[in-house]
């Protein structure tokens, strides 16, 4: 009897051994969520082509996409994963796949029909944000000043087009200035320069030129690679070919996503990049105030005159008038988000809302504006909006560590909460 009871014992002890065996090769709850996540994120691609920005995570996930999913089959599984994140035990990762997946529903709403949201609606329930009015008082004195630095008769838009025509860089001169921006750009954001952020050695970027985009468009492809595509024509003004090549290289998109992924490896949920999200609305805002960290103004006046403008064959000693307009007209584009709404929302015509941006916020291209809000909605504020908020949460919290090592923190962990401005 006593040996019969070893023997199940020992078969017991083997069965317990092969159970926890079994438990140890199962891919834990969360893993099998973020794959959920993203085959559900990719199905949403097939459905709105450019939905996702970027995948570089396994490849065998996209085979699992149904080919031709509805919509409302898509939300339900949203919903029934949110469900299933939801009663996990609580931790960063699960905090944020939650997060994730509450987005991507009310991204899924918003594809609903056209224009199924407003645009407040979707600042608000897609990339967590609830854009104020713009500061009329600031807003006068950035005209006043922009009317003393372009004095003359006619309308201000006029004349700062006209300024602006003048600086067109010749299109055979165009590809030498944008590299030598881009060099600029990262020269002044590696740490081995003396300055600010540690960066893969075998990072690359590689520029494409092409007209298939409409100014420059960056993608992250994995093993610190992007590719970047620009159009000739989207860097044709001297102070754009310099914005450009920080927004979207150095330190802006390119370094974001290498900070992102230095942690590797990154949850698979991770790996995938959905465009209307807030962690893209961040990055768009961190890249545009990564263009004045990069150069403040006193280096930016150096490196246009001294070197972006003898390149471009402009006379340097314009170049101070030159960076200042440019600046003054680039904190203006603040007022274009009230008109943003209402052209999105029905409420003027495109024609009112063109006519508006380039009188009162000064932009340079309306209508390119105008359709890329009718495409993308409340995204738009990435470029004007999200900057604003970053700035003023980098100034909050980088009091003692700076705003390199702050913002790089931010970027690092994907901190939407910094899109709170100084309450983050």
């Amino acid at each position: 009897m006593k040996r019969r009871l070893a023997g199940l014992a020992g078969l017991g002890a083997l069965a317990a051994l092969l159970g926890a065996l079994y438990f140890v090769s199962m891919p834990a709850p969360l893993e099998g969520q973020g794959r959920r996540f993203v085959v559900l994120a990719l199905g949403l691609d097939r459905i709105e082509p450019g939905a996702v920005d970027a995948y570089f995570g396994p490849p065998d996930l996209r085979d699992k996409v149904v080919p031709a999913p509805t919509l409302a089959g898509l939300r339900a599984d949203l919903v029934r994963l949110g469900r299933d994140v939801a009663a996990d035990a609580p931790s960063p990762r699960r905090n944020r796949l939650a997060a994730r997946v509450a987005h991507l529903i009310a991204l899924s709403d918003a594809m609903a029909g056209p224009h199924a949201m407003s645009f407040d609606d979707q600042a608000r329930r897609i990339f967590g944000v609830t854009p104020s009015a713009p500061d009329p008082a600031r807003l006068a004195a950035l005209r006043d000043a922009l009317t003393a630095a372009l004095p003359g008769p006619g309308a201000l838009s006029d004349r700062l087009a006209a300024f602006r025509a003048r600086f067109v860089i010749p299109p055979d001169r165009r590809k030498a200035v944008f590299q030598r921006a881009l060099a600029g750009c990262r020269a002044r954001t590696l740490v081995h320069s003396g300055a600010h952020w540690h960066l893969p050695p075998e990072e690359k970027l590689t520029v494409e030129w092409t007209d298939d985009v409409g100014a420059a468009w960056q993608r992250y492809q994995g093993d610190d690679r992007s590719l970047l595509q620009v159009n000739p024509d989207g860097v044709a003004y001297i102070g754009t070919a310099l914005d450009v090549a920080c927004h979207e290289a150095y330190p802006g998109h390119h370094a974001q996503f290498l900070l992102w992924t230095a942690a590797a490896p990154l949850p698979v949920e991770d790996t995938v990049v959905i465009l209307r999200s807030p962690d893209q609305l961040l990055r768009e805002g961190a890249a545009n105030y990564g263009v004045d960290l990069a150069f403040p103004p006193k280096d930016r006046l150096a490196f246009q005159r001294d070197v972006l403008f003898p390149l471009a064959g402009f006379d340097p000693a314009l170049a101070a008038q030159y960076v200042r307009v440019h600046a003054l007209a680039g904190e203006m584009a603040l007022a274009a988000t009230p008109i943003l709404r209402d052209f999105y929302d029905g409420r003027t015509t495109p024609f009112d809302a063109g006519y508006a941006l380039e009188r009162r916020a000064m932009i340079a291209s309306p209508q390119a504006l105008l359709q890329f809000t009718y495409k993308y909605g409340a995204y738009a504020l990435g470029y004007s909006v999200a900057r604003d908020l970053v700035q003023a949460c980098v100034a909050a919290r980088g009091k003692t560590t700076g705003r390199w090592r702050t913002l790089a923190d931010i970027l690092s962990t994907m901190d939407v909460s910094a899109l709170r401005g100084g309450a983050c």
